[in-house]
This record gives structure tokens, sequence and C-alpha cells, in this order.
């Protein structure tokens, strides 16, 4: 599931820039993006009379929150510093993910674990490159105040999503940002739909493959996986949106970018061994450690209950 979210979200740059082609501008974008998203999948709720609990609904706010910020920040971040640049410190949120699961949730990271987010990272480096010139230390300040908040999303969302199914989650998510980018873009006057009709085609795809697929995928995998698993596994994201623009828009890969690739495969293998998991019971934070002493686990399930695994899943073809 985390490779079909990193799919979804790899496409994201490319079919972000055939926007902007078209005529879109930022706001607008990631204003029609979610907000299309989330309405996309309220019909299903409506229908299944799925309902949040209170008990969630501010962590949920929080999470939409830590999201759009993370989005916020990535694209103001791009003004001061080069892109590649950027990408390359925002995907440093593996190590703040497997740093804050060790904090709040007492996860037990295992020397191979570790050894798979030095090459994730490694991986990342290579394949995006890194270039100083033109850099302003607020770009790189950004840069990682965007990665901070994405992991601090993805911690958050493993423990407020535990027990209620994936795309009920996922809705209220995309519908915050929606509303959030939505108010954003009135008060400042950039809400426009003056674009050229090829733009609804490419938000469509964004919409469809890239928020609601991803968004969906990967907020699963997060609730089967842990999040810091989950997290260093997203590190494919680069390699397949470098592969993308190699395919759509004609752009080199090079030497290091393949063996930056070849990088985080190998780390991606390397979390498939049995060693890379912590003992049983040590696992996914303190979260299954408190199921298991409990006795909940056969209720509660890897992925945030009975009901989640049952009626989420085939809403998991898939974010970002």
């Amino acid at each position: 599931m985390i490779v079909l979210s990193a799919i979804g979200f790899a496409g994201t740059p490319t079919l972000a820039r055939l926007a902007y082609d078209a005529g879109l501008n930022v706001p607008t974008t990631l204003t029609l993006r979610f907000s299309l998203a989330a309405l996309l999948l309220w019909p299903l709720l409506l229908r299944r009379q799925w309902a949040l609990p209170r008990r969630r609904l501010g962590g949920l706010a929080l999470s939409s929150l830590l999201f759009a910020a993370n989005t916020g920040t990535f694209f103001l971040a791009i003004r001061y510093a080069p892109a590649t640049t950027v990408a390359v410190i925002f995907y440093s949120y593996p190590a703040v993910v497997t740093l804050l699961s060790i904090l709040w949730l007492g996860e037990r990271v295992t020397p191979l674990r570790a050894t798979a987010l030095g090459l994730a990272m490694l991986g990342c480096l290579l394949t995006l490159g890194f270039d100083l010139a033109g850099t302003d230390a607020r770009g790189m300040l950004l840069a990682f105040a965007s990665g901070c908040c994405y992991a601090g999303y993805i911690v958050l969302s493993s423990r407020v999503a535990r027990d209620i199914p994936v795309i009920v989650a996922s809705t209220w998510i995309m519908s915050g940002m929606g509303l959030l980018f939505g108010g954003g873009a009135l008060l400042t006057g950039s809400l426009t739909f003056d674009f050229a009709p090829r733009g609804w085609f490419v938000l469509g795809i964004l919409v469809v493959g890239g928020t609601v697929v991803a968004v969906l995928a990967f907020l699963g995998g997060i609730m089967r996986l842990g999040p810091s698993r989950a997290a260093i596994i997203a590190t494919l994201e680069p390699v397949m949106a470098v592969a993308l623009a190699a395919l759509v828009l004609r752009e080199g890969i090079g030497p290091l970018r393949a063996l930056g690739g070849v990088a985080i495969l190998v780390a991606v293998l390397l979390l498939r061994l049995p060693m890379a998991d912590a003992p049983r019971g040590e696992r996914r934070g303190g979260s299954e450690h408190r199921r298991g002493r409990t006795g909940d686990a056969d209720h509660a399930g890897a992925g945030g209950g009975v009901e989640d695994r049952d009626t989420a899943r085939p809403d998991r073809h898939p974010v970002p």
C-alpha cells in the first residue's frame, strides 16, 4: 500500500507542472485538489453511514493542519532555494518520524531498520541531488519545517486514526485541507477558474491518483506497518517521481540518480527481513504493546479496528 501511495504522490510534481502550464495557480490547484477529493469520498461515507467519533475530531483537525502546513512551507521553501535542495531536506522526514516514534510511541528501532533508514536518506540525496547555489538559509529552514510537519502528520495520524476506518479519517483530513486552502485562496483573492480546459483533465488525474488513491493507501499503510517503517518505504516516491519525469517530461536520469534508486530499493528490501522488526510486543509504538497487555489485539488488529479492515480495503487501490 505504501508503494502504491508512493506511485500516486510521485506523479504530483509532474501533474502540478502540467496544471500550471494550463494556467492554474498554486492556491487554486491546492484548493481544488483537496476539495474535489473530499467531495468524491463524502457520498460513500454518507451512504455507508460511517460516523466519526467526536473524540477523534480534534486529532484529525490537527492532522489536516499539519498536512496543510507541510504543503505550504514546501512551496514557500522553493522561493528561497532550488527545488532539488528543498526536496532533499524535506526527505529527511523519515528520520524525524523515527525519532518521534521512539519518543512518543515507544517504538524500538532495530539495527537493521536503522541501516535501512540510512540507505533511504542516502538514496534520496543521490536521486535528487543537492545544489547550494542560490540557496537562502530561509529556504533550508522552511524545507526542514515542511518535513517536520509531515512527520508530525504521519505519527499523529497513526494514533488518531487507529480505531476508525481509513476512508473516514482520510475524508475528514482532506476536507479540512480543502477548507484551509480554499479559505486562504479567497482571502488573498487568488482563487480563479480562468484556466485552459485541459487543466480540468490534469486536475482529475491529480485528484483521483495523486490525492484520493495516494492518501488512502498511505494512511492504510501507516496503520499496518507503523509510522517509521511506512516513512522509510515512502522514500520510493522520489525514485518514481524521477522515473515519471523522465517518461513524461523527457528529463534525464543519470548514473547517480540510478544509484540512489538502487539504495532506496535495498532499504525497502531490508525492511522485508524478519530481523527488521522489534521483538513481538514492542512494535508500532506503545500502542501494540499496550493492546498485547490488555488482550485487545484480536479486536483492534493492525489496521485500526475490525471495521477498518473490512470496510476500507476496497478503497485502498491507492496519499500525498
